[in-house]
């Protein structure tokens, strides 16, 4: 039988190509999400539900853990999110929340290159560009936050002996140091400030 030490670490991180238009995205749409997070054109509970959309492909536990929580505060029902996540097509959602959940789950599965069916619907459910912005800026601050936990996850994967799958040591490296204030941060609040602890590695 496999134990989780000895199975290969498999979870997505970065390249460094991905990493540089990751990083350079997150920080074009960093205006827009510090007005949001003052002054939001979208709810509070939608920045949870696309947030947890993009976290939900890329499996970071330390998004995980903080999204999760935060949806519950601003009341998101985690079973209906998880129907539209399960939904196979735009065409079977009939919200505009709906859409922009199934759009940031899109753009996770397809490594940041939505196709042009799911541009349309975005744009035809959020015909604001304010709001459309806002969603974006969620997306891309959350999707360099998903495969930065990972990336770091990667190496203490290495450090306990496991092999990581389709792994890339430079730009995974570089993420882990960007990223580490941050998630130390995420694992102490998660051991001493809520019940629910944060799923180990």
């Amino acid at each position: 039988m496999t134990s989780a030490h000895t199975r290969p670490f498999s979870k997505r991180t970065f390249t460094l190509s991905l990493l540089v238009r990751s990083t350079g995205a997150a920080v074009m749409h960093a205006p827009v999400l510090a007005r949001a997070l003052m002054r939001p054109a979208t709810s509070p509970a939608l920045r949870e539900k696309v947030m947890l959309a993009v976290t939900a492909v890329n499996d970071c536990r330390y998004c995980s853990w903080v999204h999760t929580g935060l949806a519950l505060e601003n009341g998101v029902d985690l079973d209906a999110l998880q129907q539209i996540l399960d939904a196979q097509t735009f065409g079977t959602v009939d919200t505009r929340e709906g859409v922009a959940i199934l759009y940031a789950k899109h753009f996770a599965d397809t490594l940041r290159r939505p196709g042009a069916e799911a541009e349309r619907a975005l744009a035809q459910a959020w015909k604001t560009p304010a709001e459309r912005a806002e969603i974006m800026a969620y997306i891309h601050a959350i999707y360099f936050a998903n495969l930065s936990g990972n990336s770091t996850d990667a190496w203490l994967a290495r450090l306990r002996g496991q092999s990581v799958s389709d792994g890339h040591p430079v730009a995974e490296a570089l993420a882990a140091a960007l990223s580490a204030p941050v998630l130390a941060a995420i694992r102490w609040r998660s051991r001493h400030s809520r019940p629910e602890q944060m799923p180990t590695l």
